[in-house]
């Protein structure tokens, strides 16, 4: 399913449910705060990987994303395209200032 079409279906869904526009940052940030604390339980806490809380937790954000993307009528598909077009430009300079340090903390972290 393209960005356009999850968007679609995501506004298809909340049609019923009219609230202010303020409460998809607000709900953003719930499901962001629940998802740190999945992150938290196990890099902090010790606890185990539980991959599908994570999944469960990724998944309720990126929808929350979504919604506060068509509150402001901000298009997934031409953002995204930007954004790596973008990126694709910076890329070389990060390898080269951050690439050997970033392995270091991946070894000791990850």
């Amino acid at each position: 399913m393209q960005l356009h079409e999850i968007q679609k279906s995501c506004k298809e869904l909340l049609s019923r449910v009219k609230y202010p526009r303020v409460g998809t940052i607000i709900g953003l940030q719930e499901e962001l705060g629940k998802l740190a604390e999945v992150v938290m339980d196990v890099e902090i806490y010790g606890k185990p990987f539980d991959k599908s809380r994570l999944e469960k937790n990724c998944s309720e954000v990126f929808f929350s994303f979504v919604d506060l993307c068509n509150s402001y009528d901000v298009e997934l598909d031409k953002i995204s395209n930007h954004r790596i077009k973008e990126m694709r430009k910076k890329i070389e300079k990060w390898e080269k200032e951050h690439g050997e340090s970033l392995q270091d903390k991946r070894d000791k972290f990850d």
